[in-house]
Parts: structure tokens; C-alpha cells; sequence
């Protein structure tokens, strides 16, 4: 993480007797909203969720930004709230620097502010991705207590700054005095007084990786309304740039598992990998290929979990390894397309839904070791091979010959892995009802024998789907393997080194993007995500 710099000292513009000593230099000269404008748009976000781009102009940090929608503005407001900070994370906040006065005298009033990742340990840089809570407190000079006053706090954001108001969300401010509002008005002034800024919110997931925030903090008295008590001070904190392969701590140890699906009386095998934390995580479920098993992508699950998700491997009875014990060489390929069959695709569509059932009932078991750890509102869905037609088949792909809906509605995002089209000509019919975001990949050599599966058919799935959240890569050169991390047969060409992280850090952008809103990842997303690639390989999105 970088070194924070050194902020110049605060002399806010509105406390100025008379007016009549404006500091505008102090801050960078961007172009700001109007309160008109501002207002407009919150509005159209509480009502409509209208995603049109607000036009402010963001300082050039040497990084990129989606533009400032309304949406994004929603997510930042929303969580900047007047929220409950713990009583002990208020007692040891630290003190800032140079409290004064608008008359320009030393102030013997203390202001306070800290932010951990806990209830001590203040820190003032953080990964994007860690949850932070931010606590502030206001010490008045002995003279003030029990006299009514107004409390303020103001927060610049890279160069643009946002006012707290008295319902405890943040807009942004234009920098006229006039316009200024308080935090906490006309109330009687104690000696110590809390500010909670904001609680358990990664401040990365809304946009702000690679940021600094900087917090001050005022107050005056109703009978001296222009002479304010401010910290010149103020506390900084840095969000640390977003990195999909970052994580913050290791998995455990995958816990093999069986579910009963008692309605078809079928045996489900699965392989959970599971996060350090306990409280409830966005849950990724993954179908293997062709007579592979649950341990078909370890890689996956492992980097999934340690980056907070509950990720199931499951195992189909039918089209697994099981159905490859025995059989001679000779006999692999005729085995193979007999189990890619119509009835085993419907049972790994059943096997799908009867997995989440499985899981909400686990969610809910006081006894489970899932219990009360599983965020079922945000579900992906994930799969290789014949693993990839049943992600698309659960996840809005329609099935010409069965005369019902396969779509499973509780998965909220899609990543197919060697995704296929069984028509070129029908793909975008077919495709026409996917809804939600997806994810393909593949490669220039993804081919398969089994139902003679060409790149062709691979490379039709993208542009058939309907536009929005649609995202596709090609591996230059990918294999059919190069998703998986089963043993590499020595006919085959060994995995590309480079194909593994790849598929880790992209995977997990769009993971966080869409099953955690996380913009920063979705800046990631579409604006970085070449960075983990070769100039060979294809990112498109649409």
C-alpha cells in the first residue's frame, strides 16, 4: 500500500467572520454538482433507480472510473449513515491535530476519529475489500457544555466533498457557505459526543478502491454562529486499489458431504469449501464435466472460499467418474457419449434445484454446519463441459425438447466454462430468455469428441446472448483442459501457467460484481481485467 500524503491544513471556507476570507484554494478546483442537480438525481434514485451518469468531473489519479451513476450515488449514501458505533470503539478513538477556532486561536476542544476493522486496532489504510466501521467523537471546550450548538461533519472524497445532514446520509456540498448543513442541529452540547460515521461496510464495494477519504470534523454555538471549532486535521484513510487475487485469509480444509434428494431418492455427492468467517456468505455452485467429480476444479473452490464465498462442488451419479471405473480403453469414447444423454442432463437440472433446496434447509438446521452461513439471495452458478450446459440450462438457456422452464430463479449470475451452443442456427432463440448476468469462457483450441462439440459451437454462445452484463474471454491457444485441474494426459498439450490466475482473478470480479454489488470490482471488471491477460487472448463485454 502506498504512503498516504500529507493533507494541508484545514481552514474550512464557511467559518470566515463576515465572509469575508474564503480558502477555495484549499480545495482542488474540480467541477462539482449543484444542490439543484444533486437533489434531482438522488430523487430519480430513490424512485427509479435510473442508471444515466451524473455528470462530475472526478480528479485524475492515475486510475480509471465508470462514470458517477446514480445508482453508485444510491450505494454510497445509503451506506454513509448515522449508524450504531460500539460504545468501547468510541472510548479509545484517537485524537486529531489542531483543534482551533475561526478566530484563529488554539482550541482547547478535542475531536476524535478512528477506523478498524474491529472494535480497536485504528488503521488508516485498508483493502478493498475489508469491512470497516468509522467512529468520530466531539470533546467541546468546557465553557460550551450544556449551551446549544450544531455538530458538522464533512468528508472529502479525492478531491470532491460530501456533508452529512441531519437524516444521517451524505450529499454531496458546492462550497457555499450558505449551503452548508449540520450534522446535528440545535442540540445541547456535552463534553463528549459520539459521531458514528459509518459500520461493517467495505467502502472498496462501492466504488472507492484507490481511494483516500479524508473526515473533519466542526461545531458551534447557536448564540456565536459564525465562530466555529474545527480539527485543521483530519483523519485519512485509504482504500487500497481492488485486486481479485488478493485474499484475506486461507480456507479451510473442503468438507466432502452427501444431500439426499429425497423426492427422486438420488444420492447427491458434494465438496464444500467454506470462508474463515462465520457470518453468512454469497454461495457459487459448480458442476463437473463428463465423468469427472467434484474435485474437478479445486483451484476454483479454494480461491473462491478464501475470498469469502460458501462454494459447492457437486457430483452427478450418472455422468460422473464412477461411470469410466473398469471400462477399457478401447470402450472410453462410446461410454462417454452414452452418458452425455438428454436423461442425464435433466437429472444434473434436477440435481441443480434439489442442491439449494438442500442448502436452504441446511441454512435454517441449528445443528448444520452451515447454519445461518449461507446468503441464498446470491447464488451463482458455475460448471465445465457438460457441466457448462447445465449452467446454462438452470440459468436461462431454454431446452427446445422438454415443454417446461429449466431456469432455477434463485441463481442471480451464470459462468459457463467451455460453454457450447447444440444449434448455431437456433443459438440466439434459445438464448433470448438470459437475463442475468453471464460469464463464458473458452479457448481458440476448446474442442471436445464427445458429440463432436467444435470451437465453432463455443464461440456462438456469446454473441446470441441478449445484451447487458454479458461477458466473454478466449484463451489464445486454450484447451479443453486448460478450466480444469484434473491430471493432464500426455496426448495432451500441458496447461498454459498463466490460464489458472486468469481464470481466478477475472472469475472472481465478476463474482463480486454481481452477487456482492461490489463497483470496484466491476470497474475491475471492464476496465483491468486485460491486465491479467496476453494480447492474444479476447475480453469482450457487452
Amino acid at each position: 500500500m502506498r504512503a498516504l500524503s500529507q493533507h494541508r491544513a484545514f481552514v474550512p471556507e464557511w467559518i470566515c467572520p463576515q465572509g469575508n476570507c474564503q480558502r477555495a484554494d484549499f480545495f482542488p478546483h474540480w467541477t462539482l454538482l449543484g444542490n439543484a442537480a444533486l437533489v434531482s438525481a438522488v430523487n430519480a434514485v430513490t424512485s427509479h433507480d435510473t442508471p444515466a451518469a451524473i455528470p462530475v468531473t472526478m480528479p485524475n489519479r492515475g486510475r480509471s472510473r465508470l462514470p458517477i451513476t446514480p445508482i453508485v450515488f444510491k450505494s454510497l449514501l445509503a451506506s454513509l449513515l448515522f449508524l450504531c458505533i460500539p460504545e468501547s470503539m468510541a472510548a479509545d478513538l484517537p485524537a486529531l491535530a489542531g483543534a482551533r477556532s475561526s478566530s484563529g486561536q488554539t482550541s482547547s476542544a478535542i475531536f476524535r476519529a478512528g477506523a478498524t476493522t474491529g472494535a480497536t486496532n485504528f488503521r488508516t489504510e485498508f483493502l478493498a475489500s475489508e469491512v470497516i466501521s468509522i467512529a468520530a467523537q466531539i470533546e467541546v471546550e468546557a465553557a460550551h457544555v450544556n449551551q446549544s450548538g450544531n455538530l458538522y461533519v464533512l468528508i472529502d472524497l479525492d478531491g470532491q466533498i460530501f456533508m452529512r445532514n441531519t437524516s444521517g446520509a451524505y450529499q454531496i456540498w458546492n462550497r457555499q457557505p450558505a449551503t452548508l448543513l449540520p450534522a446535528t442541529l440545535n442540540t445541547p452540547l456535552q463534553a463528549s459526543m459520539a459521531l458514528p460515521i459509518v459500520s461493517n461496510t467495505a467502502l472498496g464495494a462501492l466504488g472507492l478502491a484507490g481511494s483516500t477519504l479524508s473526515l473533519y470534523l466542526a461545531y458551534n454555538l447557536n448564540s456565536a454562529p459564525l465562530q466555529l471549532y474545527y480539527s485543521s486535521s483530519p483523519l485519512q484513510i485509504h482504500i487500497d486499489r481492488y485486486d481479485p487475487l488478493l485474499v484475506g485469509g486461507n480456507s479451510k480444509q473442503p468438507l466432502a458431504t452427501n444431500m439426499l434428494d429425497s423426492k427422486r431418492n438420488r444420492i447427491l455427492p458434494l465438496l464444500l469449501f467454506l470462508p474463515s468467517k462465520l457470518a453468512p456468505a454469497p454461495v457459487i455452485l459448480f458442476s463437473h464435466g463428463l465423468g469427472g467429480t467434484y474435485e474437478t476444479a479445486v483451484y476454483l473452490g479454494e480461491h473462491w472460499s478464501a475470498r469469502g464465498y460458501v462454494v459447492a462442488f457437486m457430483q452427478h451419479p450418472g455422468s460422473d467418474g464412477n461411470i469410466l471405473e473398469g471400462v477399457p480403453a478401447s470402450q472410453i469414447l462410446s461410454v462417454m457419449q452414452a452418458a452425455a444423454s438428454a436423461e442425464n442432463l435433466v437429472a444434473r437440472i434436477g440435481d441443480v434445484s434439489a442442491v439449494i433446496d438442500g442448502l436452504e434447509a441446511w441454512n435454517r438446521d441449528a445443528g448444520h454446519v452451515l447454519y445461518q452461513r449461507l446468503d441464498l439471495d446470491h447464488i451463482g452458478m458455475s460448471g465445465h463441459s457438460f457441466g457448462a450446459r447445465t449452467t446454462q440450462t438452470t440459468s436461462g438457456e431454454t431446452v427446445p425438447w422438454l415443454n417446461y422452464s429449466t431456469r432455477d430463479p434463485r441463481i442471480k449470475a451464470a459462468m459457463p466454462l467451455s460453454a457450447s451452443v447444440t444449434s448455431i442456427n437456433t443459438a440466439k432463440q434459445l438464448l433470448s430468455g438470459v437475463d442475468i448476468p453471464w460469464l463464458v469462457m473458452t479457448g481458440t483450441l476448446d474442442t471436445s469428441v464427445v458429440n463432436d462439440t467444435t470451437v465453432a459451437d463455443r464461440l456462438a454462445v456469446f454473441p446470441a446472448l441478449p445484451p447487458g452484463n454479458k461477458y466473454e474471454l478466449v484463451f489464445f491457444e486454450g484447451e479443453h483442459h486448460a478450466f480444469t485441474d484434473r491430471p493432464v494426459s500426455p496426448l495432451q498439450k500441458p496447461r498454459n501457467p498463466a490460464h489458472h490466475p486468469a481464470i481466478q482473478a477475472i472469475s472472481t470480479a465478476f463474482w463480486d460484481s454481481y452477487l456482492r454489488g461490489d463497483v470496484s470490482a466491476r470497474q475491475w471488471l471492464e476496465q483491468a481485467a486485460r491486465s491479467v491477460l496476453t494480447t492474444a487472448d479476447s475480453w469482450k463485454f457487452k
